[in-house]
């Protein structure tokens, strides 16, 4: 081989590793501007050239960008958890091919509940289509980029050229700061190649900004279309994201006098001692709340803040209200149809663009000063069901009993999580009114089973001090049992309700399908020693009595903070029917 050819090779391929290399230092370098530092997912073929500029994570504070490793579909849900429990973003990472599909359900639930989050993957080099590379990306195998594109049409960016990087990234961050997740397409053999071009990113088209021209006219069509009317306040999930929103909520309710009623997560930012408090909406609602809601109509005015009418809150029923006035700052958000919820309406709508706390700190000084002629509501009763709870059978533990138990004892500034198990429908039902101690999160929009690990590991890292907890099944559990040791140090208390079922199938197909024989609901699971699962993965496990004898004895466990997470598995009747599912008469 001439040497001088050789020479010229290694130059460049040289100058090629420099180019990359600058290409993901500038992509690390800029998310890190962003305040992004944590990732996780697993590391491979496609994304080892960005890894390699991340720190281990030590499960600590997170000072510099790190990556955690841990299974892709645990950590598609982890960027969630750490928004919700610090507002701030993260991001997950999976390589090419069936592992971007892994994260993907993450994904789903980041647009599903408007959550800012990063996701990055790597597609097959564009030089290989046609020759089968493995994990194919391109048009002949899974087509990766048009999958995600139909799914999020404007949150996908191709990081393809140099040149563009600065524009690309720029874009993604505007899609951030509207509280939509964002996809991070790595084409390696694109950024690996030198560019000639001026290295000068093209202009980034503003995203515009809503003002509030129209805050006056609002509030005087508010006035007057709530002149000898009741007034219902509902709350939903983006007014959570307020620091001062349970304090906001309560006022609005003392100085309209208006019944609150709240999603389930709307629920944090209502104060358990907001004397208007009528409890949740439909999906594990409470009755009072469902009968009030179900009551609204020419008589009444619906003010909604920062909430989605979703299945499992207003179960595909128009808002029957004369008049339903709509605050909102999340432009474009999940549920929206033309950027309102015109469509899901029956009376007059009137819709305001702007932070809710600042709106409804002057609807209240407006109420305040001059006051509404509403009919007042009465203060809500202090039991907010009809009925009294079913019981377990024996050799069970009483839910109900555990869960008002449990409402007792939470420790301020906690942090729970439902999955999607009998929890998400019961606990709130139970429990009635939001408690002070502990904000409870659940992703139930996409309802991705065991995904919730995932959100319970983000909200964990977000602030290690802080106390997470996770209700989860045992059909659940079967999902994410795999990434339990990646985080056995973490601290992480998860409630195990093990009914050897899908219990959520099982429960609503005794309605749907009653005269079809139960072996045909295909819900049952195999019996599993759970706890020795948790305790071979380096976590502390217990089993919970049925009769509860030992639950003040965890309980006291749990207050002292042990460095290893605790798996609780819970013995549970799956016949015991508490929280309601309205969705069962679509089925």
């Amino acid at each position: 081989m001439n040497p001088e050819v050789s020479e010229s090779a290694s130059f460049a391929t040289a100058l090629e590793e420099q180019f990359s290399l600058d290409s993901y230092q500038t992509i690390i370098n800029t998310l890190n501007n962003w305040g992004i530092r944590l990732y996780a997912g697993v590391n491979g073929g496609g994304v080892i050239h960005l890894l390699k500029y991340l720190d281990p994570l030590d499960q600590g504070a997170i000072e510099t960008p790190s990556f955690l490793t841990i299974g892709e579909y645990t950590a598609g849900f982890i960027p969630l958890g750490y928004y919700l429990g610090s507002g701030k973003i993260a991001a997950s990472v999976a390589t090419t091919g069936a592992a971007t599909k892994l994260i993907c359900c993450g994904l789903s639930d980041a647009k599903l509940h408007d959550i800012p989050a990063v996701y990055v993957v790597p597609v097959s080099n564009g030089s290989t289509a046609g020759f089968s590379p493995l994990q194919d990306t391109t048009a002949y195998g899974s087509n990766i980029v048009m999958q995600l594109r139909a799914e999020l049409p404007e949150s996908v960016f191709v990081l393809d050229n140099q040149i563009t990087l600065t524009e690309q990234l720029s874009l993604a961050k505007a899609q951030l700061d509207r509280s939509k997740p964002v996809v991070l397409v790595l084409d390696n053999e694109g950024l690996s190649v030198s560019q000639t071009g001026p290295d000068i990113p093209t202009a980034v088209p503003d995203i515009p900004v809503i003002e509030n021209h129209y805050s006056k006219a609002f509030l005087d069509a508010f006035r007057r279309e709530t002149e000898g009317k009741r007034v219902v306040i509902f709350v939903g999930e983006e007014m959570a994201r307020y620091p001062n929103a349970t304090d906001l909520t309560t006022r609005l309710s003392k100085v309209l006098h208006g019944a609150t009623i709240w999603s389930i997560n709307g629920a944090n930012a209502v104060s358990r001692d907001n004397p208007y408090g009528y409890g949740y909406i439909s999906f594990g609602g409470n009755d009072r709340a469902i009968s009030l809601y179900n009551s609204l109509g020419d008589s009444d005015v619906l003010l909604v803040v920062g909430a989605c009418p979703d299945e499992y809150t207003v179960n595909f029923k128009k808002i029957p209200a004369s008049a339903t006035f709509h605050f909102s700052n999340i432009s474009q958000a999940y549920g929206f149809v033309d950027n309102s919820l015109r469509h899901v309406v029956e009376g007059r709508y009137y819709q305001m663009h702007a932070p809710l706390d600042s709106s409804l700190q002057t609807l209240i000084d407006d109420v305040a000063e001059h006051p509404f002629t509403n009919i007042p509501m009465e203060p809500a009763p202090r039991n907010l069901n009809d009925l009294p709870f079913d019981n377990a059978r024996g050799n069970h533990a009483d839910m109900a009993a555990l869960y008002q138990r449990l409402d007792q004892w939470w420790p301020q500034g906690s942090i729970g999580i439902d999955d999607t198990c009998l929890a998400y429908k019961d606990r709130q039902y139970v429990t009635q009114r939001p408690n002070n101690n502990i904000r409870f999160y659940s992703l139930y929009r996409g309802s991705a089973m065991g995904g919730a690990f995932g959100v319970a590991i983000g909200a964990k890292l977000a602030d290690p001090d802080r106390q997470v907890f996770l209700f989860t099944g045992d059909g659940c559990f079967r999902l994410f049992s795999g990434s339990l040791a990646e985080v056995s140090s973490l601290g992480l208390v998860v409630f195990l309700l093990n009914n050897e079922t899908f219990g959520i199938v099982e429960q609503g197909l005794k309605k749907v399908l009653p005269d079809v024989g139960t072996a045909y609901y295909h819900s049952r699971l195999d019996a599993v020693d759970y706890c020795a699962i948790a305790r071979a993965n380096d976590w502390d496990a217990i089993r919970l009595a049925p009769d509860l004898g030992n639950l003040e004895e965890i309980l006291r466990k749990v207050n002292d903070r042990p460095s290893r997470s605790m798996l609780i598995e819970v013995p549970v009747d799956p016949n015991q029917v508490l929280g309601k599912n309205p969705r069962l008469k679509n089925l």
